[in-house]
């Protein structure tokens, strides 16, 4: 083994953003598969039943689309509902 358990021959690793060049062929390769095939796709697309479709269509477009992630957002205090009165909204416009 040329570098002691626990040591790389790069002791700061991986630059940061760089990828795997593993996943970068893996990624290439898709990418050729699906450019070849795209007349196919959209054929086999069309012959799907409407609800496959719809589903197929939102399925695929988690990896174009980024998700937008969920808040919280949190309030001081409470505030019961019950003793709320909206008319003093109006009051304080008026």
């Amino acid at each position: 083994m040329p570098f002691e358990k626990g040591h790389s021959g790069n002791p700061n690793g991986r630059t940061k953003g760089a990828s795997n060049k593993a996943t970068s062929k893996v990624r290439e390769s898709f990418t050729s598969l699906l450019e070849d095939n795209l007349d196919q796709l959209k054929e086999d697309f069309k012959e799907l039943e409407p609800r496959d479709r719809i589903k197929l269509f939102l399925d695929l477009s988690k990896y174009v689309i980024p998700q937008l992630k969920q808040t919280e957002v949190k309030l001081e205090g409470s505030l019961d509902i019950n003793d709320f009165d909206i008319t003093k909204l109006y009051d304080k416009k008026a």
